[in-house]
């Protein structure tokens, strides 16, 4: 059986509230484009194109774009500020629902500086809300919600409550995507409530997928199929493509849940060509990823694979991280089906590096967040507490990630012994690989997570961390450079002598004692990725064991490769120690247990009063050509 992991981006619709403010007919386009045919004023001629624009939208995204482009470049050449600052409105909304997130915020960002400079308040407010949606596709969820606050204070005061009921429904969105379910609730309710008052059933059905996303969440399935099939037949009936295209696909996932891979597979179907309709490429390929997961299901490889490389361009071109990381695991899971274990593996190696690299912008965020929270704290102590509390939130958030890491890797790991029976030799090199990494992260980062969690409960149960906050940070930063190192060394299963000096180098620049010497023989020579984590290891342990136990006021590292072999010595000017002594600590222990598993030999060199010097001489045979 394959396991099939559901993220929660395919049970997401990105929300986009009012983009569309009513469904257009091909009649309209047609008589737009025989008016701009009659006309030779460039102004007219830019109006007439970001109409065209705009007209476009429900029935086409490519038609869009090209008319949109083209009313920004005539309104541009003629220096009318008002026409830009609309065809970069339009042509910036037709950019975000094709899924060119960074193009899109260009074009708004500049409009809206246009609009600020003419006082435009109400049209600022209107670019304000289309931000706020590229933002939060991007999953930049601070700034969205500054823009979409924004717009909700500006819309409230003028009493436009259509526009208030657009915003609150994306402001529940971005509550459920917090985690905040309740709050996503009510104010998602609340939207839906207005517009139903309105007859905006457009938008409306776009409101009640996120109620149905939003119950899904918090695993009340039958609440969850009630909105999501109003919304589907609301948006049947209003041609709202996108609310109807959506609907579809996380009625998919529901029949996914529930085994019905049959009714899964038509579903996902319907939803596909529907965004094929409209040209919604990052749509289609969320959708496409949910048909390759029911194709798997039922063993159906080869379609699988199909709809996954079609869907793995989009994916990669929007920087779409969490989809990348489900659409790279159900191709490995396609080709282990088909028995194409190289295949399999590179793809489960993607897999793996796109959890990594998300793990890790997860966590330099939080670093970033806690140091802004940190620097505003310290000027107005009356906010400390409330700002720890968030400070704390993002980094538990972090040590989430890392944990759900470890169980993707214990899960590859089940999933590869398994399926490839024939490669057990290769399955167990595999096993012993991710095991040393499951060790390195537990053994370096563990303990820091673990005290972290211990003064997020501290900061949760409304006390005081015991704990300064400037040591919390310090360890925080500890923790990331612990996990930058890890990843690296994850990422690199073959390492140069050279890069491996450079990154202990880097390691070691902000201490002062320590010095690592340029390496000196064959720098070429290559390290495999046990050999240089364990290698790491040691050097760490005998660097620390020197500052920390030998009061050193300088500690030497040295590499040295040559006949095959690699020398690394470790020497200090520390008070030395007795080595007739047969007992040692903990650390030299660990030491010589790494040299052990790697063939090594290890010889201490001290005396009291003389320093130490530690040799660590391993077999090495190969070198870059």
């Amino acid at each position: 059986m394959y396991i099939v992991f559901k993220p929660a981006a395919l049970l997401l619709a990105f929300v986009l509230n009012a983009l569309l403010l009513t469904a257009q007919n091909n009649s309209e386009t047609d008589s737009l484009k025989v008016v701009f045919n009659k006309t030779s004023n460039a102004a007219e001629q830019a109006k007439l194109l970001s109409d065209l624009c705009w007209a476009y939208l429900p029935v086409s995204i490519d038609s869009a774009i090209h008319y949109g482009q083209q009313a920004v470049v005539v309104a541009s050449r003629i220096s009318n500020p008002g026409l830009e600052a609309q065809a970069r409105n339009d042509y910036g909304t037709a950019l975000l629902l094709k899924g060119n997130l960074d193009a899109a915020i260009a074009e708004l960002s500049t409009g809206m500086t246009i609009r600020k400079s003419l006082k435009d308040s109400s049209g600022t407010a209107s670019i304000q809300l289309k931000l706020g949606n590229c933002y939060y596709k991007a999953g930049k969820l601070d700034s969205a919600m500054l823009h979409f606050t924004s717009a909700l204070a500006y819309f409230e005061k003028e009493n436009k409550v259509f526009e208030s009921a657009q915003v609150q429904g994306n402001i529940g969105a971005l509550y459920f995507t917090m985690g905040n379910y309740s709050k996503a609730i009510d104010y998602q309710t609340k939207s839906a409530g207005l517009l139903e008052s309105l007859n905006r059933t457009y938008e409306l059905s776009n409101t009640l997928v996120n109620i149905g996303n939003t119950y899904l969440k918090t695993k009340d399935t039958s609440n969850g199929l009630i909105y999501y099939r109003k919304a589907q037949d609301i948006a049947g009936s209003s041609k709202n493509i996108y609310a109807q295209s959506a609907a579809l696909n996380n009625l998919s996932n529901i029949s996914i849940g529930k085994k019905d891979f049959d009714e899964a597979i038509r579903l996902a179907e319907q939803s596909i060509e529907l965004r094929k309709s409209m040209g919604l490429d990052g749509e289609l390929a969320s959708a496409r990823a949910t048909l390759a997961i029911a194709y798997n299901a039922t063993g159906s490889f080869k379609p699988a694979l199909e709809q996954l490389k079609l869907a793995l361009p989009v994916a990669a071109a929007g920087g779409l991280s969490e989809q990348l990381i489900s659409i790279y695991l159900q191709t490995a899971i396609a080709y282990g089906g088909l028995q194409q274990a190289d295949s399999m593996q590179y793809y489960l190696g993607l897999h793996e590096a796109e959890k990594n690299r998300f793990t890790e912008n997860e966590m330099l965020k939080a670093s970033a967040e806690l140091e802004t929270r940190y620097q505003s704290a310290q000027k107005d102590a009356a906010l400390e507490k409330s700002k720890a509390s968030l400070r704390f939130r993002n980094l538990a958030l972090g040590g989430v990630s890392v944990l759900l890491l470890l169980a993707i890797i214990i899960a590859l790991l089940y999933f590869k012994q398994q399926k490839l029976k024939a490669g057990a030799q290769e399955m167990a090199r595999l096993n012993d690989q991710r095991m040393q990494i499951s060790r390195e992260l537990h053994d370096n980062i563990g303990s820091y997570l673990t005290f972290i969690k211990a003064s997020v409960e501290q900061a949760n149960e409304g006390s005081t961390p015991s704990v300064p906050l400037q040591d919390i940070r310090q360890l925080t930063d500890e923790t990331i450079a612990e996990l930058r190192k890890t990843v690296w060394l994850m990422n690199n299963p073959d390492v140069s002598l050279s890069a491996f000096n450079s990154k202990l180098i880097d390691y070691y620049k902000k201490i002062t004692q320590v010095k690592v010497l340029p390496v000196t023989g064959n720098p070429d020579l290559v390290l495999g990725n046990q050999i240089a984590t364990h290698l790491f290891r040691m050097i760490q342990e005998g660097v620390t064991n020197a500052l920390k136990h030998a009061s050193a006021s300088l500690v030497t590292v040295q590499l040295v490769a040559e006949n095959g072999l690699l020398k690394a010595s470790i020497s200090d000017s520390g008070t030395g120690m007795d080595t007739s002594n047969d007992s040692m600590g903990a650390g030299l222990r660990n030491l010589r247990e790494r040299v052990k598993e790697l063939n090594g030999t290890l010889e201490i060199h001290s005396e009291k009063g003389n320093g130490t010097r530690l040799t660590i001489e391993l077999p090495l045979i190969r070198s870059f050509a």
